[in-house]
């Protein structure tokens, strides 16, 4: 009789396939429609943060995340498209404070880092000798949008993250602060039993996302292979793989955008 081991349940947001692109979201820096002596910041207010594990990818425009986070691939941008672009301006987005699960901390990832630029503690706010910020412009003329950026939390739970976009070249003034919700969601769980032959494994999907049963006979990084998958509805899920021929045989969970 085969033996069945069970592996814990990993989650990742990623995409399937190194050409595949998944979209993301924009917050647009530029003249506030409210006070054009000002800079403001358009865009969503929630972000999904689902857990990527050590060695699974984030997103092809993020190629070296090595992963072991909650993280979130969002961008901000100054092109005219929601607001108008504001001339002259050099604009960064500043972090002004961060609350969250207690003991938590959040980060922050430029292009190209393999570990984070800069993270602050839950509980962490701005003062004149610790603002750390990123640039918005691709050039010296201010327009354009950088990607391959993520942002982090370490913990499962809600981040209310306050940005501000500030003006290098103090044409206009700092925005109002935006918040930003950042929700690290845990994976959900599986449950396994064995029925005349196969493993039997289920969970509760959530609607919006997709899912891919992985199984490894050996827990190696490159050993995982994707035998199943589903969208979720909100309903449960089971999924099914034979055992025969295989002594051993460890089983996770990609949930992913």
């Amino acid at each position: 009789m085969s033996r069945l081991s069970f592996y814990a349940l990993l989650a990742c947001l990623c995409v399937l396939g190194p050409f595949t692109l998944r979209a993301h979201d924009h917050i647009e820096a530029g003249v506030d429609p409210e006070d054009e002596s000002r800079l403001g910041l358009a865009g969503p207010g929630f972000q999904l943060s689902l857990y990527v594990p050590r060695g699974e990818p984030l997103s092809t425009y993020l190629p070296q995340f090595p992963g072991g986070f909650y993280a979130t691939e969002l961008s901000f941008s100054a092109e005219g498209n929601v607001i108008e672009f504001p001339p002259g301006a050099r604009t960064r987005i500043e972090l002004v404070s961060v609350t969250g699960p207690q003991g938590a901390s959040f980060g922050f990832w430029e292009t190209g880092a393999t570990t984070p630029t800069f993270t602050r503690p839950v509980g962490w706010t701005a003062s004149e000798g610790d603002r750390p910020s990123f640039p918005v412009y691709e050039n010296a003329s201010g327009y354009g949008h950088i990607h391959g950026r993520a942002f982090t939390a370490d913990h499962p739970g809600d981040y209310q993250i306050v940005f501000r976009a500030v003006d290098e070249s103090a044409t206009y003034a700092p925005s109002q602060p935006k918040t930003v919700l950042f929700r690290a969601l845990s994976a959900p769980q599986l449950a396994i039993r064995i029925e005349s032959g196969d493993a039997r494994l289920t969970f509760s999907s959530r609607p919006n996302l997709s899912y891919d049963l992985q199984a490894s006979t050996t827990l190696t990084d490159d050993g995982w292979q994707t035998i199943a998958f589903a969208d979720g509805t909100g309903a449960v899920i089971e999924l099914a793989d034979p055992l025969a021929g295989r002594p051993q045989v460890f089983y996770r969970l990609v949930e992913y955008r």
